[in-house]
């Protein structure tokens, strides 16, 4: 069946079922290799990490909606008693979490709602877990995205949960590592191909360790433009691997390889100074 448009209040298990729709997500999956992106997506291997569930868990507190989570009461996952508990949560399509583990979630939740700017969009008018779906006029491809929250007559809100730093500019980093600007503009094209939605995307990124500092940015034009440029290269490849039927991995053969930027810049602070005399 084919979803179009904007939906409300549709399951987590529902929007993730596996269907024709590319997502953010598949489309970094695609750049990396079409091979991965057939392996977890298409075949159904959807790794499952810890660092997911404390970001569900914090979701699931700031918004109200999204996975479920179930708190156990045992001391650790050794036993066969909490394993078996959390393989039931899990079919249950509920996170699975100790109860004397909830502590971090609580406050990293709190910290969220109580910024001056990023907890007033989440109790302002809007919608959590929105659902949008459209199909690329370009390519074809049929894309989704789900909005942690739709601010009514204002922002796109993605929470985001780090273990490194929520200072602006260790986050841009963030960005190009795991390929948020991808995220955004692809967010930004399927709700405007589903409602003519032409506002602001912002992400409020709140820290894992205490005291979970809390910011609020976006991404500057020339960023987001990257990011369109990356969505857009998934979408051709994703099309050309489903006409073909071919995920290929890698590139084979030999390849050279030059040194990233980083490495350059600290040569040239650290080696090219010439003889120190002590």
């Amino acid at each position: 069946m084919k979803r179009d448009g904007v939906v409300l209040d549709m399951p987590e298990a529902e929007y993730h079922a596996p269907t024709d729709e590319l997502s953010s997500t598949g489309a970094k999956l695609i750049l990396d290799a079409p091979a991965r992106y057939k392996h977890v997506v298409l075949d159904g291997n959807r790794e499952e990490k810890d660092s997911f569930d404390l970001g569900g868990i914090v979701h699931a507190m700031v918004l109200g909606t999204g996975w479920g989570v179930r708190e156990l009461d045992f001391e650790n996952w050794r036993t066969k008693a909490s394993q078996e508990a959390r393989v039931e949560a899990r079919a249950e399509g509920l996170i699975p979490v100790l109860k004397h583990e909830m502590v971090k979630p609580r406050a990293m939740a709190e910290a969220v709602l109580a910024h001056p700017v990023a907890g007033p969009m989440f109790e302002q008018a809007g919608a959590s877990e929105v659902s949008a779906f459209g199909t690329c006029p370009e390519t074809g491809v049929r894309l989704r995205a789900r909005a942690d929250r739709l601010v009514e007559g204002g922002p796109i809100v993605d929470l985001k949960t780090t273990a490194g730093s929520a200072k602006p500019d260790e986050f841009a980093r963030a960005v190009f590592k795991y390929g948020y600007d991808l995220q955004d503009a692809l967010y930004e094209e399927v709700f405007g191909l589903a409602c003519g939605w032409a506002g602001e995307f912002k992400f409020v990124v709140v820290e894992t360790r205490a005291p979970h500092l809390v910011s609020v940015v976006k991404l500057r034009d020339d960023y987001l433009e990257m990011g369109r440029d990356k969505s857009m290269k998934a979408r051709r490849v994703y099309a050309e691997c489903m006409a073909a039927g071919i995920w290929p991995g890698y590139p084979s053969g030999e390849h050279v390889i030059e040194p990233p930027m980083a490495a350059v810049y600290d040569h040239q602070d650290n080696y090219e100074m010439g003889d120190i005399t002590l």
